[in-house]
């Protein structure tokens, strides 16, 4: 069966834009944000999330619609002659779409106010676009079947090159794949069963089959290494290939520069009928087999990272993490503990880090917590994220995450 694409990574805000805006907001006693539509609305979601107050919206003409109806929360809604009244003091988050600009700044200018921010167009569209809560089909989540790995990868943001062997308990998935069932009323975007390298659960078929009986029509992934997958057709608790085309799941090979036959992998793919990609970047929209580069994702040890930055993140209101009875917001939360058991570290957990599953009653409220920071956030260092070498075998060091 065709899988669906889903790709639901983004262009992220330009992060020194973000800078610039707060650092001009932090010169007001009070605060408005021009325009008054969804995205600006979304803005105003974006400032609460950073502890940026906002007094109200402005917009050239108020409508009296304009004044009542909100899809987030209420405002007082003024116009700018009304906030001129109360201008002292006062700064404007410019976030109209530019083709409005050409009435609003000579307005601006008439009245002599210079106390604005003019945001891009890029930058109100994107930071919109991350904390939107995401519809039901575009919800995903993934499950780590082995914490550990075959491969010994620098900088891993799943920390499997540091783990000791783990794999996840099947009484704990069935239970918990049966709760999100029941939240999601068995239908969400993608489900993707990763590691560490989720080929190493013997289980990893009954896994499989779990996953169908709660979520029949949902894409299905196995995100894997490739190591294992020739020697899987005769696996001791069956056939791997075979499973994949009886329950539709899709296989994403991510290319190492490593000696694998990937040309077999893809003869096998072909013989069973199973739906398979082959890319060294798994986050790009077209699939590619370049040369593997290794992401450096830079920790703060000291959790100082302030809020704003969240919305720049990879992770952020993407790749939930199931682990455990817990919906974590990303994969680098969700593995802390093998940080902070490998290198003797504290990277705290609080408990609005994470959603218990079972005191979750719909699909809405993931969407919610998915869609907002979350405490661990001031750990990632998103500034110093980004690529940092063709990849190599990790040292095991804490240098791979921190500066020290």
């Amino acid at each position: 069966m065709e899988q669906k694409h889903i790709h639901l990574i983004n262009e992220l805000p330009h992060i020194y834009e973000l800078e610039d805006m707060m650092a001009f907001c932090k010169k007001y006693t009070k605060l408005y944000i021009y325009g008054r539509a969804l995205n600006q609305e979304y803005l105003l979601k974006y400032f609460d999330m950073c502890d940026v107050k906002i007094e109200g919206f402005i917009v050239t003409t108020v409508r009296e619609q304009e004044r009542a109806c909100f899809a987030y929360r209420q405002l007082p809604v003024l116009s700018f002659g009304e906030f001129l009244e109360r201008r002292e003091s006062a700064g404007i988050i410019l976030a109209l779409s530019d083709r409005h600009y050409k009435d609003v700044i000579p307005l601006f200018r008439k009245h002599e106010f210079e106390d604005y921010f003019m945001m891009t167009e890029f930058n109100k569209r994107a930071i919109a676009y991350q904390v939107r809560p995401r519809s039901h089909e575009e919800l995903a989540f993934e499950i780590s079947l082995a914490d550990h790995c075959n491969l010994s990868c620098q900088m891993c943001d799943h920390f499997s090159q540091l783990s000791k062997p783990w794999y996840v308990d099947m009484e704990q998935f069935d239970k918990d794949l049966e709760q999100m069932g029941r939240i999601y009323k068995h239908r969400i975007g993608y489900i993707t069963l990763l590691g560490g390298e989720p080929t190493l659960h013997e289980g990893l078929i009954d896994c499989i089959k779990i996953v169908r009986r709660e979520f029949p029509d949902s894409q299905l992934i196995i995100l894997t290494n490739g190591v294992k997958l020739l020697e899987l057709e005769h696996g001791k608790n069956g056939n791997l290939w075979q499973a994949c085309r009886d329950y539709n799941v899709h296989i994403t090979v991510t290319v190492y520069p490593i000696k694998l036959d990937y040309a077999k992998i893809e003869d096998k793919a072909k013989e069973y009928g199973v739906s398979l990609a082959m890319s060294s970047n798994i986050h790009a929209s077209e699939l590619t087999k370049v040369v593997k580069i290794s992401d450096r994702h830079t920790m703060d040890l000291e959790g100082s990272v302030e809020k704003f930055y969240c919305v720049n993140c990879l992770y952020f209101n993407k790749f939930n993490v199931l682990k455990d009875g817990k919906l974590y917001m990303c994969p680098i939360a969700a593995h802390s503990n093998i940080l902070n058991e490998k290198f003797g570290i504290r990277l705290e957990l609080s408990k609005d880090d994470a959603l218990d599953i079972c005191s979750v009653d719909s699909w809405e409220e993931i969407a919610d917590f998915s869609s907002r920071h979350v405490p661990f956030c001031r750990y990632c260092d998103l500034k110093k994220w980004g690529h940092d070498s063709q990849w190599k075998k990790s040292r095991k060091t804490m240098d791979e995450y921190f500066d020290l």
